[in-house]
């Protein structure tokens, strides 16, 4: 209900000339994906692309096609949805991206920001649609959860925002202190469930940055990760 008046009010205030917007969705879960692209389709200043379920599939749309508005998913099965906004940024400058995911552990949160995210909403904060989202975007604003708000803020009041960019640098390797500590649990065998609980994060963000490691390491097993880390120092 919130979505279809948000639709009817945007609706009534568009002027007719206006060229409408390109937006291309990234979402591999189907319900989800329907779900949101019958919104943005039932909005008409909106023209829906055909949806992505892949950072790849993202990828090629983004270099063949204009695109106005990327509403991008981060946990893909070939990859983080980062990799879609960092293309994005160099094929279509002007566009905005909108990440709307499950993922709000702090680092992934700052990866998708840097990368070039306007907006972060958290899929299961109910009081910001995506209409409502793509709104506030061309309104100039950035559409942000509470809880992601916070940890912006946090991170600000502790130094962490430019400090975290820094220590990926430092590395050499670019892992991130979190995933630094996913691999360290993950080496001393814990399973991702007790790694999650350890390090107070969302399981499903385990395995995202699991396959972080993996692509820094250029590794495709945790037994690979877990020799080549002991062996650049990375880990006791």
């Amino acid at each position: 209900m919130r979505e279809q008046k948000m639709t009817e009010s945007i609706a009534a205030s568009q002027n007719a000339g206006e060229h409408p917007l390109s937006v291309l969705l990234l979402e591999d879960i189907s319900a989800v994906a329907d779900r949101m692209a019958g919104i943005i389709r039932s909005w008409n200043r909106a023209r829906l692309l055909p949806v992505c379920g892949t950072v790849t599939e993202a990828q090629n749309a983004l270099r063949h096609s204009r695109v106005d508005i990327l509403i991008a998913d981060l946990n893909l099965p070939d990859g983080l949805g980062v990799e879609a906004i960092k293309t994005m940024r160099e094929t279509n400058p002007d566009a905005h991206a909108i990440v709307m995911s499950v993922l709000n552990d702090g680092p992934i949160v700052f990866e998708a920001i840097r990368a070039g995210a306007t907006g972060y909403v958290v899929k299961d904060d109910d009081s910001i649609g995506v209409l409502a989202a793509i709104e506030m975007v061309l309104e100039g604003k950035s559409p942000m959860s509470a809880t992601i708000a916070r940890q912006i803020v946090d991170s600000l009041h502790n130094g962490g925002g430019s400090a975290t960019v820094a220590g990926n640098e430092n590395t050499g390797i670019g892992l991130t202190p979190r995933e630094r500590d996913v691999l360290n649990y993950i080496a001393r065998g814990y399973s991702y469930r007790e790694v999650a609980e350890l390090l107070g994060i969302s399981m499903q963000t385990v395995p995202v940055h699991t396959r972080n490691i993996y692509r820094k390491l250029e590794v495709t097993s945790k037994t690979e990760a877990v020799f080549q880390a002991r062996q650049k120092g990375l880990i006791d």
